[in-house]
């Protein structure tokens, strides 16, 4: 499950990255399911975790289904979008090897933030979009 955060003006997007890799490698705020999780206690959890922010709404946006390889294995996953609005936009990280950040809308997508397709959506009207396929497997090997 992923968070896609506006800021109040919808200008900026928050996203989270590395905290030793300035400016690269991007990723909307999120993180595995745990047995029992619904979408919003999963989204909750992972805002408090990672960030001084608390949810105040949310909304379900769409389903991305990424095909790729890991080495010579074939992996299929779903991950949930969510749009999210929180408490705050002065957010700090509650996890050391995180750093979140405002990136302006007009510029997101010339930054590396994955996946890409939902990268390009931003700015764009989310809401009419619910199935996305990155399918990263070779050829040959989706006829196995």
């Amino acid at each position: 499950m992923r968070a896609i955060i506006f800021s109040n003006d919808l200008q900026r997007v928050l996203v989270q990255r590395p905290s030793d890799s300035p400016g690269t490698n991007y990723a909307f705020i999120g993180g595995e399911y745990e047995i029992g999780d619904t979408f919003e206690a999963r989204l909750r959890a992972e805002i408090e975790e990672e960030t001084n922010a608390r949810l105040v709404s949310w909304e379900y946006l769409f389903v991305v289904e990424n095909r790729f390889m890991a080495g010579d294995k074939q992996i299929h996953g779903l991950e949930h979008y969510l749009r999210a609005t929180i408490d705050r936009e002065d957010v700090e990280p509650r996890e050391p090897h995180l750093v979140q950040e405002w990136l302006p809308v007009a510029d997101v997508t010339s930054v590396v933030l994955r996946p890409v397709v939902v990268r390009d959506l931003i700015g764009t009207q989310l809401t009419t979009v619910r199935h996305l396929v990155i399918d990263g497997w070779s050829p040959d090997l989706t006829q196995q």
